[in-house]
This record gives structure tokens, sequence and C-alpha cells, in this order.
């Protein structure tokens, strides 16, 4: 097995791709990936070599550990900030207000449940992945299906206040980075547009760790923090630093 750091902007394929380039050794070798990382998230990935990948499926059902961030007061389609920005709320909690909502929040979130999966995600309904509907302006038509998920652990680590301005730089070159037809021109018009308006109005950024079960969208639980806050949010980050007992310290960084 092979653990390596995945960078912002690559799919798991194209991170085995640059990993031979990095290292010619392995070109013939059969390498395949246990856990898919979206475009948008970074971190530890797993690479099965040979027949390491008979155990795919066992790899994947490892727990995950998370670092991630969420921006409150954005909404995208996506959950991320690779997706269109289809809200903005200026709506600002107080400091002493986020202290006593959130410990109670993460709470409420931990434990079992069913988990929808993001509209921008490769779940199949009606023989089609479910960012097919949502391309086509049609994910109403469906019944978007969920996973059953663990959350052992969810805990903010610190809260920071942000102007869109000291982001634009970081937002639109990790959309510029990614590979493929992910709508990369309308959404950083789109983030362009909102910057210019909206940019020196102050939002808050919730930095967490969770801990879950294979399967668990971070970026969704970003989304369901800001609908319970009344304000709406983004994962402007994730980074997964734990994958069972592998962590990222002893994985291999690509730069």
């Amino acid at each position: 097995m092979i653990l390596v750091n995945k960078p912002v902007s690559l799919s798991p394929l194209q991170a085995i791709v640059a990993l031979k380039v990095m290292k010619p050794e392995l070109k013939d070798t059969i390498i395949g990936y246990a856990g898919r990382l979206d475009p948008m998230a970074e971190g530890l990935l797993l690479l099965l070599t040979g027949d390491e990948n008979k155990a795919r499926k066992e790899y994947e059902l490892l727990d995950k550990e998370y670092k991630f961030e969420v921006l409150l007061g954005i909404k995208t389609d996506s959950y991320d900030i690779l997706g269109l920005i289809d809200n903005v709320n200026n709506k600002k909690l107080a400091m002493s207000d986020l202290k006593l909502e959130i410990p109670h929040l993460f709470k409420s979130l931990e434990g079992q449940q069913n988990q929808p999966y993001p509209p921008y995600s490769a779940a199949r309904v009606k023989g089609k992945p479910l960012y097919y509907w949502a391309r086509e302006g049609k994910i109403d038509e469906v019944a978007i299906p969920s996973k059953q998920i663990t959350i052992q652990d969810l805990r903010l680590d610190k809260v920071e206040e942000v102007r869109l301005t000291d982001l634009k730089a970081a937002i639109i070159q990790r959309i510029s980075d990614v590979k493929g037809e992910f709508r990369q021109h309308e959404i950083i018009e789109r983030w362009n547009e909102v910057i210019s308006k909206q940019g020196d109005h102050i939002f808050t950024k919730l930095i967490c760790t969770i801990e879950c079960s294979s399967g668990t969208y971070v970026r969704s639980i970003a989304n369901e923090l800001g609908t319970q806050l009344g304000t709406g949010a983004i994962a402007y980050s994730i980074k997964r630093i734990r994958i069972g007992t592998y962590k990222l310290g002893d994985a291999i960084n690509f730069k």
C-alpha cells in the first residue's frame, strides 16, 4: 500500500498518474484507490497495488477523520467552493451566541443518521449520477437517495472572522487548478461578482474536526451546519488526516 497526500484539484485517478510520474518504477504497477476524495478535498488517500486491490472494500469501510473549515453566510449548489453561489447571507452571529449554540448543535449531529447524497455527487438515480440531474436543472424531478452514516465525534477547534477579499486569490486558484469539466468559468465569474459586492463584509469561519464512518460527506455536514444556524454555509476546505490507523503524517507529498 502507498499512502499519498492528495492535493486540492486532483481526482484520485489523477493522483495515481502524478505518483507514477514522480516514481517511474511504478509505471507498470496496477494501482487502485480506496475511498475517493472530491477535487476540493485534500489529504490522505490509500493507493492499493497489485493484489491489495482485492481487499479494496475492506479498506473503504475504515473510519475517517477530517479537519475542515466551514464558511458561514455563503451557499453553493455543491456545498463547497466548486459550486455556483446561490445565496449570500449577511446575517452575522455574535461570538457569544456561537459559543452557546455550536456545542449543542455539534452534539445533535453525532451518532447514526441517514445522510442524503449531495446533488453534485456520483450516486446514481434512474441510471444516471445525481450531478447529471443537477446540471440539467432536473434535480427536483428525482428522489435523492441517502446513506446511513455515523459521526463519532464533531468538535469546534477555532472560530475566525474573514473577508472574502482576503480569500479571493486562494478560491480562484483552487477552482482554476481543477482538471475536467466542473463549470469552472461560470463558477469563477459568480465568485468574482459576489466578492466585488460583498468582499469587505466580515464572514465567520469555523475550523472543525470530525471523526466519522466511511461514506460521510463532509461538505454535507457543512451545509447542514449552515442550515441549522440560519446563515447558510459551505465547506471552504476539507483535509482527510486519518483512515483507520493510517495517518496523513506517513503519506508521500507531491509538492
